[in-house]
């Protein structure tokens, strides 16, 4: 990443700002990215994401069309003075955004209303139009996990080798007792990837990070969809296994979100899918993190947590693992 000065020449030369300070901000997991609080000379704030390596942030042409066609759900990136959506210099790219003051829904409770909006702003969104040039740069749902064959090695690694490093010994030991559900896992994935690339589907847009993190209502009461650097075309079931899929939202209400979505017909080998997969590549993550020891010890420790938490009663992997006909 580029300095503090760099990131204060280059968004006073292409935003026409005066950058008063620049706060790094310690949210996110995702190590290509880093955010920051962006203070102008007149108190504005502003939150800058800035991406290593990529040439267009799609997430963020997503932002700009849905904003475009009347969806205040999200936020959409500011203009630079030459009328882009974002600014790239060397191998980062800059995206610059409106600061808005928010929680959570890790944090607070959603209120039974804001359920039902969250319901009809997600119908919405997946109702949308996207310009063909964005549906073209979008990725397409395959049903080809990655992560499949990813844990089925880490499961060889563990049942076969010893560590002397003492987290990835915890992890070895915890893999160990909770290998049939992991396994499970696997091959519920494998199923439903079977049934699933034989089957028709209407893809839509979809976030496919939709917890609760990912859900926030500012300090006016409002509700924004964010993080949107993960989107796919893919079927509705991409989202929606987020409700109802044991992801430690505050109270979750179900029946009030679906009162807002409407009725619809869920793909049952579609839900299993995306819930299972979804835990291997969290499982897949975590675990090449505490066993390559990347990052710090504190990273790698709340990797460790990050992973075991999921096989806690009535979270993720409870959900997932329910037998489905």
């Amino acid at each position: 990443m580029t300095t503090l000065d760099n990131i204060k020449r280059i968004l006073e030369d292409n935003y026409a700002l005066s950058i008063e300070k620049i706060k790094e901000l310690s949210i996110g997991s995702d190590p290509n990215s880093k955010v920051y609080e962006i203070i102008d000379r007149n108190e504005t704030s502003y939150f800058l994401k800035a991406r290593i390596g990529e040439e267009q942030n799609v997430g963020t042409l997503v932002l700009a069309a849905l904003h475009s066609q009347g969806i205040e759900h999200v936020i959409a990136p500011l203009q630079t003075r030459n009328g882009e959506v974002g600014v790239r210099k060397e191998d980062v790219s800059y995206y610059l955004f409106p600061f808005i003051e928010s929680k959570d829904a890790y944090e607070i409770e959603l209120s039974d209303s804001q359920w039902t909006e969250l319901g009809e702003v997600l119908r919405r969104i997946q109702s949308v139009q996207l310009p063909d040039v964005l549906v073209e740069l979008l990725p397409k749902e395959d049903f080809r996990s990655r992560n499949v064959e990813i844990v089925k090695k880490y499961d060889d690694c563990f049942m076969t080798e010893q560590f002397v490093n003492k987290l990835a010994a915890r992890l070895a030991v915890f893999w160990r007792e909770h290998r049939r559900y992991i396994l499970q896992l696997v091959e519920n994935t494998e199923r439903a990837s079977e049934r699933l690339v034989r089957q028709d589907h209407e893809f839509v847009l979809c976030h496919s990070d939709l917890h609760p993190g990912n859900i926030v209502v500012s300090t006016e009461g409002n509700l924004f969809l964010v993080d949107w650097d993960t989107p796919i075309l893919a079927p509705k079931e991409r989202d929606l296994m987020f409700i109802g899929g044991g992801h430690r939202f505050r109270n979750e209400n179900s029946e009030a979100f679906y009162q807002g979505y409407g009725q619809t017909e869920v793909n049952i080998s579609a839900l299993t899918y995306y819930r299972n997969e979804r835990i291997l590549a969290d499982i897949a993550v975590d675990t090449m993190q505490i066993l390559e020891q990347e990052g710090s010890l504190e990273d790698r420790e709340q990797a460790y947590y990050f992973l075991t938490r999921q096989f806690e009663p009535w979270r993720e992997v409870e959900v997932a693992l329910k037998v489905f006909s």
